[in-house]
């Protein structure tokens, strides 16, 4: 009985393609990488499923197997399959978003003769460009096409494609070599005792290489050779002396990611009361080797990462292996640093700031098991952790958990779920300031709530104050308003740091009263309206709702409407004016650019070679600075404008964790804000630290607007370089979803809130669904829409493109 294998590619196309397996290949496992011919060229794919179903179709065999093992596990493949159908992306993207450089299947194409060709059935012209390409090893086919355009050879080129005496073969883009290094250890029949014998016959002053000899027997072998390079008596003249008589080498791969971090396991500290009631709970599903998931609700300074950090332990204990997600690579060194001193080499670090080469370290440690934690971003959660038993996702409501662009567009708390359930391990989520999203899991007994409410030891939260910059506008220090600035000067005064936050969304430009504070809000769904400076017009990227730019506030008749919007580069000029002996740093995009940056600044200011740390969001996010005891928020309001229903959310979050940032040590710590709304629902509930009263508010506002959790977003993003066939195609689209579940809401279509961008233009249009409805619904629903979209639609998705957002959350 034949076997076939189906195929996953890394395109955009959601289909697999049936090959038939030939004999001489032996058994093709799941999870391998296969060469398959595919339309005129032989492309790289992976195999989800071996079966012996005979198609109704002719097949084609697979060409050659390329891994000995599967790169992927079985209990990926069903964890990718989820993902391929709840977030509508194909499989092969999903399973090429979790492989490294190296191994996984992005390729460039190449030409090769045909196997056995005879060249004297060629004309000259033919056998001349065979005999080329013959010559040059691994020949680009988009190079030889460039090297013979416009010369005669280029019709033969082709000639020799169509004829198949030339084939197009796929190799992996970036091929990335695993790092080796010498392991020395004794040869066969010598050992430490034998040397250590013959140096006590020696009868005189002992040379170069006995006295290497000497310090082997102290030191022990095996030894790789990194780890002799430090000691004095060794040197390549001494190893090849002892080589051979007295010890050996063998290639082993090399240890790159030399994080280069403390190590004492014993300094993990003991739990309070809190954390211990906590951990208790957690620590009973890990031993039963059950799903669970948790949220830990803990207020920022309690101490979450220690109950991670034991929970963590007790599954290492048990054989298991785990996932710490940090929200960003900003967070990642101080996060390893903390897991790194009670778990020592066990921790494997994957971000995308890393050179290949390690990234593919990494990620063979965890999939070979000799590494059992994986720390990173988001895209850690697809990690090859071997007999995975915890998932912890640390400040689990943040926005960057969410894949955007490119697909698959997953979300990293829903996926760390979907994995754990498969392996009957345990997720837990740790937030100061939980989403709604996992507060409605608590409320529908999905997720267990455990709650850390006191600081550690003597900290205490820090008195937060609102500084109206209506009633200051004239007694301001540049963005500064005076208080702020005359706490800063206090708090240098006494060799205190500060932190300051500016929070400058660059492509969301609004309107703002400077009389009042009034931001122009949609009639229709209740987010702010997003200025348009090319067509002068407020929009709202929800609805569709749009006006001409207003002349006079409509909530006090003002007519000082500004434009709001400046960078952390101007503010930190204006520090450098007032304070000029304070040493800053700024901490934003631009700053943190090169590899190492994060890590970099953020040592400094620990360390206290800076005063004063300037950021975006990043100064806001799970850093811990003891002597921080200022904490100012240049303008609160940027969050608020921003065109989301999520804005009054995600502005009370960013306060209230920036809030945390200080106050954290011995010391007192003030925060300051600064807005133009301080009667804002966010800003009174941070101001309290009142994080129940404000989600109680915030899901009442969600439920009557059926928006997130009450229902889940699918936004379609179409794209295109007319607009008028963009928003056609959208006008399409929304008629065909209406037809399809026609008692769904849907919004749109609209302009998106990036409207246009490099010559493309980009329109939405968003349907609400129940939030219940799980992966084979989702996918059924939006293969029906865009199959009869496809069918009826007079504009060519080669035109304009849509691109499918399930969970469209930010």
């Amino acid at each position: 009985m034949p076997k076939y294998a189906d195929i996953a590619f890394p395109t955009a196309v959601r289909r697999l393609f049936t090959y038939e397996i030939p004999e001489n290949l032996g058994e093709v496992k799941l999870g391998v990488r296969v060469w398959v011919p595919i339309r005129n060229y032989n492309a790289i794919g992976v195999v989800v499923k071996v079966h012996e179903e005979v198609p109704d179709f002719e097949v084609r065999p697979i060409r050659k197997v390329l891994d000995v093992t599967p790169i992927v596990s079985q209990e990926f493949l069903k964890l990718s399959h989820w993902v391929h159908q709840f977030y509508f992306s194909s499989w092969g993207e999903v399973i090429q978003a979790a492989l490294p450089a190296g191994l996984n299947f992005t390729s460039r194409k190449y030409l090769k003769p045909k196997d056995e060709l005879e060249i004297n059935l060629l004309s000259k012209e033919e056998a001349e460009v065979v005999k080329e390409i013959s010559v040059q090893e691994n020949q680009g086919y988009d190079e030889a096409k460039k090297r013979w355009k416009g010369t005669g050879l280029s019709k033969t080129l082709n000639s020799l494609i169509k004829k198949g005496f030339l084939e197009i073969w796929e190799e992996p883009n970036l091929k990335v070599s695993i790092k080796t290094e010498k392991e020395w250890n004794w040869v066969e029949g010598k050992n430490h005792k034998l040397a250590s014998d013959f140096l006590n016959t020696l009868d005189k002053e002992p040379n170069k290489w006995q006295k290497a000899l000497k310090v082997l027997t102290e030191v022990g072998l095996p030894k790789k050779q990194s780890e002799l390079k430090s000691i004095a008596e060794f040197s390549p003249h001494t190893l090849k002396r002892l080589q051979g008589e007295w010890i050996t080498f063998q290639e082993v791969e090399a240890e790159i990611q030399d994080l280069n971090l403390d190590f004492d396991p014993g300094s993990i500290k003991s739990l309070n009361t809190e954390q211990e009631v906590a951990f208790r709970r957690i620590a009973e599903s890990l031993g039963k080797g059950m799903f669970s998931s948790f949220l830990l609700y803990g207020i920022t300074g309690s101490g979450k990462t220690e109950v991670y950090i034991h929970s963590l332990k007790k599954a290492l204990e048990s054989g298991k292996g785990g996932i710490v997600l940090v929200p960003e690579i900003a967070l990642t060194p101080q996060t390893v640093a903390r897991f790194y001193r009670v778990f020592g080499d066990k921790v494997a670090v994957l971000h995308s700031r890393m050179t290949n080469r390690e990234r593919l370290h990494a990620w063979k440690a965890l999939k070979d098991g000799t590494k059992q934690i994986a720390i990173g971003p988001r895209s850690a959660v697809f990690a090859p952790v071997q007999n995975l038993g915890i998932i912890i996702l640390d400040e689990e409501h943040d926005a960057s958990y969410k894949q955007m662009d490119p697909a698959p567009r997953y979300h990293a708390r829903e996926t760390a779920i979907m994995r754990a359930s498969i392996n009957n391990a345990v997720v837990i989520m740790g937030s100061a300031t939980p989403s709604m999203q996992a507060l409605q899991m608590v409320k529908k007994s999905k997720s267990i709530l455990l709650e850390l409410n006191k600081r550690h030891a003597e900290a205490i939260l820090p008195e937060v104050k609102t500084l109206d910059l209506k009633e200051y506008k004239s007694a301001k220090k540049g963005e500064l308003a005076v208080p702020l600035f005359m706490a800063i000067e206090e708090a240098l005064s006494k060799k205190e740091q500060v932190i300051l936050l500016y929070n400058r969304r660059g492509f969301a430009s609004y309107l703002q009263c400077e009389t009042c504070g009034h931001i122009p809000q949609s009639p229709e769904c209740s987010v702010s309206l997003t200025y348009h400076k090319r067509k002068n017009m407020l929009m709202c990227h929800y609805s569709g709702y749009s006006r001409r730019v207003d002349t006079v506030c409509e909530s006090c008749g003002s007519n000082a409407l500004t434009v709001q919007g400046l960078g952390t580069q101007k503010i930190e000029e204006e520090l450098e004016e007032f304070f000029p002996d304070a040493r800053i740093l700024r901490f934003d995009k631009d700053s943190t650019s090169r590899k190492g940056a994060h890590a970099k600044i953020l040592k400094q200011f620990e360390e206290g070679e800076a005063d004063i740390l300037i950021g975006t969001q990043l100064v806001a996010k799970g850093l811990d600075f003891p002597n921080v005891t200022v904490v100012g928020v240049i303008d609160a309001d940027t969050e608020q404008a921003f065109p989301s229903f999520q804005s009054t959310e995600k502005m009370y979050q960013l306060l209230s964790q920036v809030s945390g940032r200080s106050g954290r040590g011995k010391k007192t710590g003030s925060v300051f804000i600064q807005t133009r709304q301080p009667e804002n629902t966010a800003i009174q509930y941070a101001k309290k630290h009142d994080h129940k009263g404000f989600s109680k508010d915030e899901m009442s506002f969600r439920e009557e607007l059926f928006y997130p959790p009450f229902s889940r977003l699918i936004t379609f993003v179409l794209k295109g370089k007319k607009e008028h066939q963009v928003s056609q195609a959208a006008h399409i689209l929304r008629g065909v979803i209406n037809r399809v579940v026609p008692d769904f809401d849907v919004l749109g279509p609209s302009a998106s809130a990036i409207s246009w961008i490099n010559g493309n233009f980009f329109w939405e249009v968003t349907l609400k669904i129940d939030p219940d409805k799980g992966a084979k619904y989702i996918e059924a629903l939006l293969e029906k829409v865009t199959d009869i979209y496809d069918l009826e639609s007079p504009i060519s998705t080669a035109v304009v493109r849509i691109n499918i957002n399930v969970d469209a959350i930010r």
